[in-house]
C-alpha cells in the first residue's frame, strides 16, 4: 500500500537526510566533486577554500557539511525550520560550526545584499520553488560579478516521471523517494531553464546530464550525455 502524499513542509520537517540508503545522502560526495571541479575550472586550482558559498535550499545540510569539510565558508538557506534544526546539529557534530551558518528564508526573496556570494549552489531545488523566474532573479542579484551559479534539477520527461514518481515513490521510499516529494508538472526542461538564466545576465557555461558511471570501480554519478532524468550545469555572471 502506498502512503498518502505529504506536503513539502511535512516531508522536509522529518526527512531521513542521514540514512545511509537515502539517495541524496549517497550522492553528496559526487555532487560536491562536481561543484569543486567547476569552481576550479573558473577560479583556478584549490579555489574552493577561498569561496563564500550560498546553498539555496540546503535541507539537512549535506552539501554544506561536505563543502565546509573541504574548506569552503558556507551559508545555507531553507524555508523549513525542522530541516534547519537537523542541519545545525549535523554541522555541530562535525565540529564545522565556524565555517557554516544557516538562515530561514525563501529562494524567491533571498535575505542578502547584492553581490554577497562568489558561488551559489542550488541542487534539487528549482523544481520545488513557487516562482522559478523570481528565484533566478534573486540568485543573480546576490551573486557577485564574476561569480558562479551551480545547479541541478529534473527534466520534465515521461522517463523522469516513471523513474522518480511512479516507480521511485512507490517502491523506493527507504531511499528517500517518499510520496509527494516530486511534482511532475514542476520539472523543468533544459530548453526552458536556459533562457530564464540568460535573462538574468548569467551565461550558461555547461548543461549536461548527471548519470551513473563507474569511477575507479565505484558506481557514482557524474556528468554525462544523458539528460532524460536529471541534468546539472553552471553559469557565470559578467564582471
Amino acid at each position: 500500500m502506498v502512503s498518502r502524499p505529504s506536503s513539502q513542509e511535512e516531508i522536509f520537517t522529518s526527512y531521513g537526510w542521514y540514512e545511509k540508503n537515502n539517495l541524496l545522502y549517497r550522492i553528496t560526495s559526487d555532487r560536491c566533486d562536481y561543484i569543486e571541479s567547476r569552481i576550479e575550472r573558473v577560479f583556478g586550482r584549490h579555489a574552493l577554500a577561498q569561496q563564500e558559498i550560498l546553498e539555496v535550499g540546503c535541507g539537512g545540510g549535506l552539501i554544506c557539511r561536505e563543502l565546509a569539510r573541504r574548506g569552503a565558508v558556507m551559508t545555507g538557506l531553507d524555508p523549513t525550520k525542522g530541516a534547519l534544526d537537523d542541519a545545525r546539529r549535523y554541522i555541530q557534530q562535525a565540529r564545522l560550526g565556524h565555517n557554516v551558518s544557516f538562515d530561514q528564508g525563501y529562494a524567491e526573496s533571498l535575505p542578502y545584499a547584492d553581490g554577497s556570494f562568489s558561488v551559489i549552489v542550488c541542487l534539487d531545488v528549482l523544481e520545488h520553488v513557487s516562482d522559478l523566474k523570481t528565484t533566478l532573479h534573486e540568485i543573480a542579484r546576490v551573486l557577485a560579478p564574476g561569480g558562479i551559479f551551480i545547479f541541478d534539477t529534473i527534466n520534465r520527461t515521461l522517463l523522469a516521471q516513471l523513474v522518480l514518481i511512479r516507480i521511485g515513490e512507490r517502491f523506493f521510499q527507504k531511499q528517500g523517494l517518499v510520496p509527494g516529494l516530486h511534482n511532475y508538472h514542476a520539472f523543468i526542461k533544459p530548453a526552458e531553464l536556459q533562457p530564464l538564466i540568460h535573462q538574468e545576465n548569467l551565461q550558461v557555461q555547461e548543461l549536461t546530464g548527471f548519470m551513473p558511471k563507474l569511477i575507479e570501480g565505484r558506481l557514482a554519478l557524474a556528468p554525462g550525455w544523458f539528460k532524460g532524468v536529471s541534468y546539472i550545469g553552471y553559469a557565470t555572471k559578467g564582471r
